[in-house]
């Protein structure tokens, strides 16, 4: 199977993946963090799809694990991967995504270390770079989100004192 070919799999799968959670979700908040999580992994889509029809010497690179790892990554997005009832809120929402995505990550990196061809190797390193710079995208709106609950807002509160 081609390298870049299971890439734009995944990332339909997990387009999909966050559009059902989308539809699924009661609240506003946590709609939306799927939704915009939809959008980013059709942005990552793209950019692979650019890869394979780019210039890229490693872009038809092919590799034998692949098909044996697809049943694996199918799990990461089973629907029954996450349970709607515990996603109350987007702070929820994104550390669930923060979980998938780190899955993701770490299912790349480890297929590229098993990868014998070293064209398949690169390019599988090449989009674990892409999931990562994704995972880290959504870890920044998750600490953006969370903020709040991490540091004092107001002066008033506070339990500092001036030395």
């Amino acid at each position: 199977m081609k390298v870049i070919d299971f890439a734009l799999e995944m990332e339909e799968m997990g387009k999909d993946y966050f559009r059902r959670l989308a539809a699924e979700a009661s609240m506003n908040g946590v709609r939306t963090v799927f939704t915009m999580l939809a959008e980013e992994q059709q942005e990552l889509y793209d950019t692979f799809l650019a890869i394979k029809r780019g210039a890229s010497a490693h872009c038809n690179a092919d590799s034998q694990a692949l098909e044996r790892a697809r049943e694996a990554f199918a799990k990461i997005f089973a629907p029954d991967g996450a349970h709607l009832a515990l996603l109350k809120t987007d702070l929820a929402a994104y550390e669930h995504a923060m979980q998938v995505e780190a899955a993701i990550v770490s299912f790349c990196e480890e297929l590229a270390e098993r990868e014998r061809d070293e064209e398949a190797r690169a390019l599988l390193r090449e989009i674990a770079a892409e999931e990562r710079r994704h995972y880290d995208t959504v870890e920044s709106i998750h600490d953006f989100v969370a903020a709040p609950r991490w540091h004092l807002c107001w002066g008033e509160s506070s339990n500092l004192r001036e030395m």
